[in-house]
C-alpha cells in the first residue's frame, strides 16, 4: 500500500514537558488509500473522476469496454430461453395446432366406424334372413373391428398428447435450464463488474490509467483515501512510553485543524529504532525511539497525508 509521506516533514521530535504537564510530541499525518482496479482485463472506455476529486460510495469510477462480454451475455440469455421453452414443451404436452390434427383424425375414424358398423348390422339382419353370404359379413365384421381399434388409438394419442414428458426427459431439459442459467448468471456478473464504483466515500489521490488504455487484472486504475484511511504516526522515547499504550487517547493539533481534535493509539512498536530521518534533528538525531500509530476519533477527513501534528498524551481512557 502506498503512503504519503513528505520528506523533511518535522523539525524535531519534541521530549517530553519539563514543568510537570502531559508529554507532547510532533508527528504527521500518513494516509493509507484503497486501490480499486478492474476484476477483469480490458481497454478503459471511460474515466469518470480524476486526481483530487471527491467521491461518495458507490460513485462510478470507471468503465472498461465491454461488447466481448455483451455478446457472450446476449448468447447465454439466448441458450437460456431455448432450455426454457424446450422444458416448458415437455411440461405442457403438444401444442394445440398438434391437438387440433389428431382431433380431426378422431372425427374421421368416427364416421369410419360408423359406416362399418352401419354396415356389419345391415349384413347381420341379411345373413339371418339367408339373402347375404357368410363371407360378406365376416368382411364386414373385420372392417368394423379394424376402424373400432384404429379409431381407439387416435383418442389414446390424443390423450397422451395432453401428457407431460416422460420423466427422464423433464429432469434432463431441468439441468439443461439450471446451467444455462447459471452462464447467463456468470455472463451478467461479467458484464457488471467493466463499470468500478467507489468502494467507500473518499478523495481520489491518484489516476494510473487514462481512457483507451488497457488495464490488466489486477491493476489499480484509481485510489481513494477514505477518512478512515488517515492515521496519525509519531516516535515516543523509552522514557514515555509506558504512558502510551494501544487504546490510550491523544489530542492531535495542526494548523487549520478542528479543536479538541483526538485520537485513540492503535499500535505500539515492540522494537526501538533511531529516529527517522523524516523527522530528526541534530538533538534527536541518536535517540532511540519507538513508533506509535493513532487513529482520529472525528473530522479525519480534514487531515492532508504529510501534514505535521502536534500530539499530546489525554487524560481520556
Amino acid at each position: 500500500m502506498r503512503k504519503f509521506v513528505s520528506l523533511g516533514l518535522l523539525a524535531g521530535l519534541l521530549a517530553a514537558c519539563g514543568d510537570g504537564g502531559s508529554p507532547s510530541w510532533q508527528g504527521y499525518v500518513e494516509g493509507d488509500p484503497l486501490l480499486v482496479g478492474p476484476k477483469a482485463s480490458g481497454q478503459l472506455s471511460k474515466l469518470a473522476v480524476d486526481s483530487g476529486a471527491r467521491v461518495e460510495q458507490g460513485a462510478l469510477l470507471f468503465i472498461l469496454d465491454a461488447d466481448t462480454v455483451l455478446a457472450r451475455r446476449d448468447q447465454a440469455m439466448a441458450r437460456q430461453q431455448q432450455a426454457q421453452a424446450q422444458l416448458d414443451d415437455l411440461l405442457k404436452g403438444k401444442r394445440p395446432e398438434e391437438i387440433a390434427v389428431v382431433d380431426a383424425q378422431i372425427r374421421e375414424g368416427e364416421a369410419r366406424f360408423s359406416v362399418a358398423q352401419r354396415e356389419y348390422d345391415r349384413l347381420e339382419k341379411l345373413v339371418a334372413a339367408k339373402v347375404a353370404s357368410v363371407k360378406a359379413f365376416d368382411n364386414a365384421r373385420g372392417d368394423r373391428d379394424v376402424a373400432a381399434a384404429e379409431l381407439e388409438r387416435l383418442k389414446r394419442e390424443r390423450r397422451s398428447q395432453l401428457l407431460p414428458g416422460r420423466s427422464d426427459a423433464v429432469e434432463a431439459a431441468r439441468r439443461n435450464v439450471a446451467a444455462a442459467q447459471a452462464q447467463l448468471a456468470e455472463a451478467e456478473t461479467a458484464l457488471r463488474e467493466r463499470s468500478v464504483y467507489a468502494p467507500k466515500a473518499g478523495a481520489v489521490q491518484d489516476v494510473f490509467f487514462r481512457e483507451g488504455e488497457v488495464v490488466t487484472e489486477g491493476r489499480p486504475v484509481v485510489s481513494i483515501l477514505p477518512p478512515s484511511g488517515r492515521k496519525v504516526l509519531f516516535y515516543v522515547p523509552e522514557a514515555d512510553l509506558a504512558r502510551v499504550r494501544p487504546g490510550a487517547m491523544v489530542g492531535v493539533g495542526c494548523d487549520n485543524c478542528p479543536s479538541g481534535m483526538t485520537a485513540r493509539v492503535t499500535f505500539v512498536s515492540g522494537e526501538a529504532e533511531f529516529t527517522p530521518p523524516v523527522i530528526f534533528s541534530v538533538q534527536t538525531l541518536d535517540k532511540l525511539v519507538y513508533k506509535v500509530e493513532a487513529v482520529p476519533q472525528s473530522n479525519a477527513a480534514s487531515l492532508k497525508p504529510g501534514q505535521p501534528v502536534d500530539v499530546v498524551l489525554s487524560d481520556e481512557r
